[in-house]
């Protein structure tokens, strides 16, 4: 009879220890796949809200604009054309090209009519200041589709050339402004977009308010989006552009795409990727790897730790038997290798069985999705947890080994028992 099977019977003669073993082998590795889950499925939504929502990603721009970003320099603006586009478009990788605008704006309310644009008389003539993106609708929507997500109230507009605006939903509170009012036949009465174009002389345009959002990523509140052809004109930059934001197969290509791009496109521009962008996000993912590694060091002793009771006890209970074997002949590398697979045994199965229990609770959640608010946000997301195969096997492979390392004692103080002492044990 093979090692193995000695090991795997004697773990049969005291089912309920075994049972208690595997027990506590199971709900460590189901906690190991459950945190692991939860953890990748946060990282998922986040980057989903930021680089789906907001970002892209890829974004271009003029050499020089990423440096001065925090001025949003209109001075560093690029021709917007159709070449330019097919350019980036036939770069291999690439899905779709989004052009924007970012800049300062402010929207004025008219002080001596109210209820423009859905504005109240306590509020008539009031004006807020925020960043403005200005895009065209239908290819921003196939680079951030979430954006379009997290409209609380009224539509976004249709158009790049459509006279309108969509706030912050706060923003648009403060200022007393209401998306589902019918705006003034007057144009005079609707709230006037100011901005200072480049050469720092202002300029305004009467729009209307069409929506609403929440804030569905982490960031400034005080922000809104225009129609791109509407913000040229008012900003004298028509057929220029301040980005480009670029939607890919799949964010693991980004690097790739970002790298076939600047060859592309030559020195005069400057290609960035969505974690140069959006430095924070790798500090994040830095700081889970760090909390889940210790989540799993802790629940990893403490599953040594009930292994290594259950097999020194098991040692204990077997004197005689133990001290038997080495009489009639067995050596004591075979004792210590049979107590080190019955603790492989027992982690082996246990990991087995944890690992598809915490699969499948991962993917019912994942199903189901769990309601979860980011910080710094007012939009409820569904966080939905998710866990790659390659971590299932991991986590067995963890538990196998660590199970083994906890028989390790145990099986060291068998090897060294004297066949006289032991059978003379009661």
């Amino acid at each position: 009879m093979t090692l193995a099977r000695i090991a795997a019977r004697n773990l049969l003669r005291n089912r309920r220890r075994t049972l208690l073993s595997l027990a506590g082998i199971t709900m460590g590795v189901v906690a190991m796949v459950g945190f692991r889950g939860l953890i990748i499925g946060q990282r998922e939504m986040m980057l989903g809200n930021l680089v789906g929502g907001v970002a892209g990603a890829l974004q271009i721009h003029k050499k020089g604009y990423v440096a001065n970003v925090q001025a949003l320099p209109l001075s560093l603006a690029m021709a917007d054309s159709e070449d330019l586009r097919r350019r980036i478009r036939a770069v291999e990788g690439v899905v779709e090209v989004a052009p924007r605008i970012t800049f300062g704006a402010m929207l004025s309310l008219p002080e001596d009519t109210p209820g423009t644009g859905g504005s109240t008389p306590d509020v008539a003539g009031k004006t807020g200041f925020f960043v403005a993106t200005a895009i065209d609708p239908v290819l921003e929507r196939k680079v951030t589709p979430r954006r379009f997500d997290w409209m609380a109230a009224g539509r976004v507009f249709d158009s790049a050339s459509e006279r309108a605006v969509v706030l912050n939903e706060d923003l648009a509170r403060s200022l007393g402004l209401d998306p589902t009012a019918a705006p003034s036949r007057d144009e005079l009465q609707w709230p006037g977009l100011v901005a200072a174009d480049k050469d720092g002389a202002p300029n305004g345009e009467a729009v209307v308010l069409t929506g609403v959002f929440n804030q569905g990523a982490p960031g400034d509140k005080k922000n809104g989006i225009v129609p791109l052809a509407v913000a040229q004109r008012l900003l004298r930059m028509e057929g220029q552009v301040t980005e480009y934001a670029v939607a890919v197969r799949s964010l693991d290509e980004a690097h790739a795409v970002r790298d076939r791009l600047r060859e592309a496109l030559g020195p005069d521009y400057e290609v960035h990727a969505w974690d140069e962008l959006l430095p924070f996000i790798n500090d994040m993912i830095g700081i889970q790897d760090l909390v889940l590694g210790l989540i799993g060091l802790v629940v990893l002793v403490t599953v040594l730790l009930v292994i290594a009771n259950a097999m020194l006890m098991n040692v204990l209970e077997r004197i005689r038997e133990i001290g038997t074997m080495l009489a009639v002949g067995t050596r004591r590398r075979q004792v210590s290798q049979m107590f080190l697979q019955e603790g492989a045994i027992l982690g082996a199965v246990g990991g087995l069985v944890g690992a598809l229990l915490g699969y499948a609770l991962v993917m019912f959640l994942n199903h189901r999705g769990i309601p979860f608010n980011t910080p710094g946000t007012n939009f409820t997301n569904l966080l939905r947890p998710f866990v790659p195969a390659a971590y299932l096997a991991q986590a067995m492979l963890t538990a196998t080994l660590g199970a083994a390392l906890a028989a390790v004692w145990p099986a060291w103080r068998a090897s060294k028992l004297q066949p006289v002492d032991a059978l003379r044990a009661l």
